[in-house]
Parts: C-alpha cells; structure tokens; sequence
C-alpha cells in the first residue's frame, strides 16, 4: 500500500493517549516535542508531526479529537501491509457500507480490507450490535473512547466507522505500521501494551502470551476476516 495522509483527528488522537498515560489534562509546545520523540517514529514522520503543530496554530493541546478535527494539519502514514490472496466470502452486509469504508479509507490512509475486518470481527456488520461491556456499533467504540474521537452516536454507520478508522490509524503510527500490534492496542488499549513492555514487534513476539486471551485470539481473528476483503 502506498503512503497516504492522516488527517488531525489521529494526531489528536495520539496525543490524548501520551496525555492519559502522564495523566495530565494539558500539554505545552516543549512536552509536546518531547511526546513526539516518544513515540518512536522515523524522523521524517516527527518532523511531519512537528509541522502539523504548527498549522494548529497554538502551543498547547487537550485531548480530544474533536477540538483538532477542523485542523489541516497533515501527518504521513506508515507502510501497512495487507494480505494478498483472498480467502472466505465477505459478509453479505458489508456492500451496503463500501461507500463509507471507501471514503474512511481514504481520509486516514489505511487499507479499506482493514476497516472491513475489524468490522466483521467485531460487530458481523451489525450496526447496533453491543457488548456486554459496552463497546458499540459496527466497530464496537467504547463510549470514552468515541466522545474523544468526536463520535456523538456510535449506533450511526459514518460516524462509528470514520471514529474506529481514525483510531486504528492512530494505532498504526504509533507501532510504525506494525498491525498486529495496533489491532492489540485496539482491542486491549495501548497502556496494556506498555504496561507489558511491548512496544515493537520483537517484543510482541516474545510477551505474546502475556497478551490478555482475548487480545491474543483477536489479532488472528482480524487478519483472517481481513482476508476476505482483499
């Protein structure tokens, strides 16, 4: 897949994330670099970052994504991989949201096979599926999670899709373009993940059975629903 463009809401999104983890409510331009360089990605992609502050036009930023989203600010997307034989038929439900999943593709860079195999993994294309834990719509966003992505109704197709692909970007470029590891964050939460220390795939490899069960089963779930949307 080629190099697409990241709109603000993901560069919200990562912030809000490094934010929670210092628990701060706030953050300078001078933390701000310093969250930048945490993140470990390559200096082209921080210099990019670094360049999107600007455009804000500000020197401090507060989670959430909404507050950013109306920002031109630009970040490049990491190389994700994707399967490339297709294996299983696509859910019968899933034609009648192509045209969404297209547009989001588009707006946050990453693979429309992706989206779709989230969405078949955890929801059946079922738009007002919802856990026992409370994770809703077709990409099952906690409540929390999508009020930081500016998503007001999760149980609304546009909405929950745009607010579970902006997250999974975020993810995406946090782990370099590593899928296994931010469908792991997708599904347990990045503070999980550092909690356990993994933060490349070699630590992945290594701590993968330290992954909650769930998590764990979850990646191979994805990927093999992915599959069928190549």
């Amino acid at each position: 897949m080629s190099q697409g463009k990241i709109d603000s809401s993901v560069f919200a999104t990562l912030l809000q994330q490094k934010m929670e983890e210092s628990g701060t409510s706030s953050i300078s331009a001078e933390e701000l670099m310093k969250t930048l360089a945490a993140i470990s990605l390559p200096a082209d992609q921080v210099d990019s970052l670094k360049q999107g502050l600007t455009s804000l036009g500000g020197t401090s930023a507060s989670g959430g994504a909404s507050s950013l989203d109306s920002s031109p600010a630009k970040i490049e997307m990491p190389n994700v991989s994707e399967p490339t034989v297709r294996s299983g038929t696509p859910n019968a439900n899933a034609a009648q949201y192509a045209n969404i999943v297209s547009a989001a593709s588009s707006k946050y860079g990453i693979p429309e096979s992706l989206i779709n195999g989230i969405i078949d993994a955890e929801s059946s294309f079922n738009p007002n599926a919802q856990s026992g834990a409370g994770a809703k719509g077709l990409m099952q966003l906690m409540d929390g999670t999508a009020a930081g992505l500016g998503v007001k109704n999760s149980f609304d197709p546009e909405q929950n899709i745009n607010g579970g692909a902006s997250y999974i970007a975020s993810m995406l470029i946090r782990y370099d373009g590593s899928q296994r590891l931010a469908l792991a964050a997708y599904n347990a939460g990045p503070g999980t993940l550092q909690r356990l220390g993994i933060r490349t795939e070699a630590d992945l490899d290594a701590k993968f059975d330290t992954l909650p069960r769930e998590t764990q089963k979850y990646i191979g779930r994805v990927q093999t629903a992915q599959a069928k949307y190549i």
